[in-house]
């Protein structure tokens, strides 16, 4: 029986209470056991864990009833002194015996990934212990780092001007220099996560970061042939469980579909196609269709064609610009594409790395089959999406 996955992006803030509460339920109830994993935070594991404890109890869980996993980065010790380093210690297997929920706490998911899996990248007993739990009908959740770690092309870093002024890094061989470095254009890291969530690549922070180039140029580069995206924002649940997705929290799950894309150039992309998915609404991932929680909206309206300024997901005006311009536009508003014989907005945003100037430009295209609504946040369908970035002088 296949458990539940509750895939957190990040600064889960006002939603605590009800992604926590959910969790807790599909975990069999309050008085069920919680193992928290904070290896991710890279120090201060106590009180983490206790921070943690304290908003499961305010739940029902008493406090006996959640563990702490004594597994760190190697620099870091628990107020016993004690860390146990590997996923393969003696002991570390008991406990978690009756288990039924686990939490993967934020920070970076390198040290996660180093404390579960071993140097070749199989799993370390821990890992499997994991696996029986979830596989038994357990949780198993995270937020920011621990939400990257549930696929198995994991994200290790990067950010969008990374990716348009460096090359794909694969693998952590090279990863203390480049933090070293600070350097504010992060490459694209590729590395093994722990594979919890096999069907994409799952990235984070996506309403407030720069990440929609990351995350398209991750599902085009890995070698597994992993070509769906699945992008979390802050405050904001993937509830993963038997082949459907759900969303709680305050924000939204962006798809992002790359399995017929290509990439012409650095930054340039063509054929992704995008969705996009809120509290209320549901995705089947066998069938790749999506169920809204409120009619599509049926109005069209005229506007100026243009650029839209920052018409990129993680800006402010995204949302509006998608229902506005693109689900309720008027074809004879928009641009015309004769190769697709598609109408398209236009979004475009500009990036500075290395005293170069990146002019980003991005198509949006409404098809036959694309539709959405707007609710607390744009929820849509078969948008395609083609990205092209040229160098500009200022």
């Amino acid at each position: 029986m296949e458990g539940t996955l509750f895939i957190v992006g990040g600064g889960l803030n006002k939603s605590a209470n009800e992604v926590f509460a959910a969790l807790i339920e599909r975990a069999g109830g309050p008085n069920s056991r919680f193992a928290f994993v904070v290896s991710a935070s890279g120090e201060g594991p106590d009180e983490t864990y206790r921070s943690y404890v304290e908003d499961f109890a305010k739940l029902g869980v008493p406090e006996d009833h959640c563990v702490l996993v004594p597994l760190y980065a190697e620099h870091v010790r628990d107020e016993r002194g004690y860390n146990a380093f590997t996923g393969d210690a003696d002991s570390l297997c008991e406990l978690l015996d009756g288990v039924t929920g686990v939490w993967f706490t934020g920070g970076d998911q390198y040290f996660t990934a180093g404390c579960f899996l071993r140097k070749d990248g199989s799993d370390t007993r821990l890992l499997t212990k994991l696996r029986e739990i979830y596989a038994n009908g357990g949780v198993i959740g995270g937020s920011s780092a621990g939400a990257a770690i549930m696929s198995e092309v994991m994200i290790a870093n990067g950010n969008n001007r990374g990716v348009i002024s460096h090359d794909v890094v694969f693998g952590y061989d090279t990863y203390d220099e480049l933090c070293e470095l600070d350097d504010p254009c992060e490459p694209l890291i590729i590395a093994k996560g722990l594979g919890f969530f096999p069907y994409g690549v799952v990235d984070q922070h996506f309403n407030k970061r720069p990440r929609l180039l990351r995350s398209i140029e991750a599902c085009l580069a890995n070698d597994k042939n992993v070509r769906m995206g699945y992008a979390v924002s802050e405050d904001t649940a993937l509830v993963y469980h038997a082949g459907t997705i759900e969303v709680l929290g305050s924000a939204s799950v962006y798809l992002i579909d790359c399995r017929n894309a290509e990439k012409t150039a650095n930054g340039c992309y063509n054929g992704v196609v995008l969705g996009a998915i809120q509290k209320g609404d549901r995705y089947d991932l066998t069938s790749g269709e999506i169920a809204f929680a409120q009619e599509c909206t049926k109005e069209e309206r005229e506007f100026y064609r243009d650029y839209v300024t920052d018409g990129i997901i993680n800006s402010p005006v995204f949302d509006s610009m998608v229902d506005r311009f693109l689900l309720r536009g008027k074809k004879e508003s928009m641009y015309f594409c004769e190769d697709k014989n598609l109408p398209y907005i236009k979004g475009a945003v500009v990036y500075e790395a290395y005293g170069e100037t990146y002019l980003v430009v991005l198509k949006y295209f409404k098809g036959a089959r694309t539709c959405g609504y707007l609710g607390a946040h744009a929820s849509f369908a078969n948008v395609e999406l083609s990205i092209s970035t040229t160098k500009v002088n200022l």
